[in-house]
């Protein structure tokens, strides 16, 4: 799907979209970065990326230029900041989570070859970007995720090795108290 502000291209992973017209609250999403662009703004998100593929990225914010890391913690930002992005060579794609600020609070992070973590959230994605026989637990249950699969979960999530790969893992937890 094209950009909201038709600057690049991006593949959706998962959202809580149920429809066509109804708006999402959460989504994980990949977007190719071929040259310097200005992000879509998303008022109202809390945005979080990571370099997923190429040399790496960088992002300038209010004048100021931050490595988009390519593993480990991903970067935050507000989806209403001015943001533009800068690819560091050729084949750069990006991993994006986005949060509605007033219903969700979460984060995300990528693991590379041979890390273990664990994550907890109402919502928790672990995407497969590359590789194949990644070890994860869920809810006592042994998976393994292959290359372009995605477990969306409730709960705790284990991921007990990421083989040979990149594994994205973001979760949320509502605001809203029933």
């Amino acid at each position: 799907m094209p950009w909201a502000n038709g600057l690049g291209s991006t593949v959706e992973i998962a959202s809580d979209v149920e429809s066509l017209d109804a708006p999402w609250t959460w989504r994980l999403s990949i977007a190719d970065l071929p040259s310097r662009a200005e992000f879509s703004r998303f008022p109202s998100f809390d945005r979080w990326i990571a370099c997923l593929d190429g040399s790496g990225m960088r992002v300038e914010r209010g004048g100021v230029w931050s490595d988009v890391p390519p593993d480990g913690e991903s970067l935050p930002f507000a989806g209403e900041e001015s943001v533009i992005g800068e690819p560091l060579g050729a084949g750069v794609r990006d991993v994006n989570w986005f949060l509605l600020r007033d219903r969700w609070r979460g984060g995300m992070r990528v693991l590379r070859s041979g890390r273990c973590a664990d994550v907890e959230g109402e919502i928790v994605l672990v995407h497969a970007a590359v590789g194949i026989g990644h070890k994860v637990t869920c809810e006592g249950h042994a998976i393994d995720l292959d290359e372009g699969c995605t477990l969306l979960a409730i709960g705790r999530v284990e991921v007990e090795r990421c083989s040979h790969g990149t594994l994205v893992l973001a979760w949320a937890t509502n605001r809203i108290e029933s």
